[in-house]
């Protein structure tokens, strides 16, 4: 859900957009919620849609981070993976250790090596449930992420123009060639998954903000309502959707067209205008990374202790899993994640 599209951008250098500081909190949130309620045997499908959002938000982030000032690849990538990866291999790292030494603690995680590597290295690959997943669920779509990250590397070797089209055409050609493989295999069924387009739109999205050719408030407006329309549809019509760690190929119509749109209008509106500093909304957006890794954890440790003393009923549950969601993310965040940043950005800087 994921850093990338959850991650702070460099507001030494690019100024900071609300609005897509408010949609990351809402997103991880999001998420949160529809597995709360997929727990609790409650549906919230559009829910699902955060991890679209949060595709559309990275592509935007990496054009308008790149588009003035042109990091070579080796330092994009190195600035990427201090944002993405301390804080999800220190997690998975102490999750295959506490399932292994007090297996009873996770009795869904079976880590072993092999495994283990595989999701360090971002690597896709079946886990024991028949899920393209890594030992932290919710880091399937780091795999996304990285591959997209290498991509846009590649592209930055490109004059800035030409980028989202090269960007563009890798992406469609990748996705236009997957029924040519074999979607058994994890590496293609990935790599050609059309949610790539996501990352895709959120380049171009950004090129038009960077160069303020985004539609009038009227048509923004018209594009948030179009989104939430869009929701609301999918949601009340009869669409079987997976569990987020096995996306399906159309799930980029059912939730990546509204996210967009939402996205989209988000932006536009807040060039026309100034969009509220709420500081709830900017610390849920700050903490978005932390809360998407965790939340999984959080909410089986909840459903656990909550079925131990007989209070397990969703009504009571579901609410209680997502707090407990929201405040371990909080928690990881100010913890770790923050003072990691912290500190990998003075070294940098330093350097």
């Amino acid at each position: 859900m994921i850093k990338a599209a959850a991650q702070s951008y460099d507001s030494a250098r690019t100024p900071e957009v609300r609005s897509i500081q408010y949609l990351r909190g809402l997103a991880a949130l999001g998420v949160l919620a529809y597995h709360a309620a997929e727990r609790a045997g409650v549906g919230f499908g559009v829910g699902a849609a955060g991890v679209d959002v949060f595709f559309v938000i990275s592509g935007f982030i990496m054009w308008i981070v790149t588009c003035h000032s042109s990091p070579s690849p080796s330092r994009f990538l190195l600035r990427r993976a201090e944002r993405v990866v301390p804080l999800y291999w220190g997690l998975t790292v102490a999750v295959a250790a506490v399932a292994v030494f007090v297996p009873a603690a996770f009795p869904a995680i079976r880590p072993d090596s092999d495994r283990l590597f595989m999701s360090l290295f971002f690597i896709p690959h079946w886990d024991t449930n028949g899920f393209i997943a890594p030992l932290i669920i919710p880091g399937w779509t780091l795999n996304y992420e990285m591959f997209f990250y290498a991509l846009f590397a590649i592209g930055l070797m490109f004059r800035t123009q030409a980028r989202p089209w090269f960007v563009s055409v890798a992406l469609i050609s990748l996705v236009a060639a997957r029924p040519l493989g074999d979607t058994a295999n994890p590496l293609w069924a990935t790599y050609t998954n059309p949610l790539l387009l996501e990352f895709g739109a959120g380049v171009w999205l950004g090129k038009l903000w960077s160069e303020k050719r985004l539609p009038n408030s009227t048509v923004a407006c018209g594009m948030i309502v179009a989104a939430f329309a869009g929701f609301i549809a999918v949601s009340f019509a009869d669409v079987t959707l997976p569990p987020l760690h096995a996306p399906m190929p159309l799930q980029v119509l059912w939730w990546g067209v509204p996210a967009f749109l939402l996205v989209a209008g988000a932006v536009s509106l807040e060039r026309f205008g100034p969009v509220p500093n709420l500081r709830l909304m900017h610390g849920l957006g700050n903490a978005s990374y932390s809360i998407y890794l965790i939340h999984g954890l959080a909410i089986a440790g909840s459903f656990r202790a909550l079925k131990m003393v007989g209070l397990d009923q969703p009504w009571i549950a579901l609410p209680v899993s997502i707090a407990a969601g929201v405040a371990a993310g909080f928690v990881l965040y100010w913890l770790v994640e923050k003072p990691i940043t912290r500190f990998l950005k003075a070294k940098t800087f330093r350097t």
